[in-house]
């Protein structure tokens, strides 16, 4: 059975649980107990920050976790992806992105569990920021449910959000990075 923690992190796991700053916000969905959404405000402006999380090999330097990244296929707004992870694990990933929206959307396409997730990048409160807002279901399925409670996939989703913000929070915050 293949394991459901690497299934939950597609996004870019890291190795070790990032703490949130107070500038990113977790919280659970009120109508749908498998998605935990959150949000934090990046310093550049939603079209660089969209188009980088568009741009897959990027991921590699986003999340600090993720070393690879092939992409196998694209097609317009939609793309095959493989993300191999620092611990050696290799999540298969469809996106399917809504450009005019800027939202990046993609689920895992293997496993035992549903998971999806996708992030908005939209128009800061000042000139040039990002408000990004992410949004991550994950539920578990057949055999798997008996070994995983809901609660543990819910702490899983909670970390994965948290953790994901924080990276794209620092990625753009960091001076100097080559972004391209």
């Amino acid at each position: 059975m293949r394991s459901l923690l690497p299934i939950l992190l597609v996004a870019g796991c890291a190795s070790r649980a990032v703490v949130a700053p107070r500038s990113v916000h977790i919280w659970e969905n009120h109508d749908n107990g498998a998605i935990t959404e959150g949000e934090t405000t990046l310093d550049v402006d939603p079209g660089t920050a969209y188009a980088a999380a568009t741009d897959y090999p990027q991921w590699a330097k986003i999340f600090p976790d993720v070393v690879g990244v092939d992409v196998t296929k694209t097609e317009g707004v939609d793309a095959r992806v493989t993300l191999k992870h620092r611990d050696g694990n290799v999540d298969n990933v469809h996106f399917h992105n809504q450009p005019q929206a800027r939202i990046v959307w993609f689920e895992d396409t293997g496993g035992s569990a549903e998971v999806w997730a996708e992030i908005a990048f939209m128009p800061g409160e000042r000139a040039h920021t990002t408000r990004v807002h992410s949004r991550l279901y994950a539920n578990v399925h057949g055999i798997a449910s008996i070994f995983v409670t809901d609660s543990h996939v819910r702490e899983l989703r909670q970390q994965r959000v948290a953790d994901d913000l924080v990276h794209l929070h620092t990625y753009f915050a960091t001076p100097n990075v080559s972004r391209r």
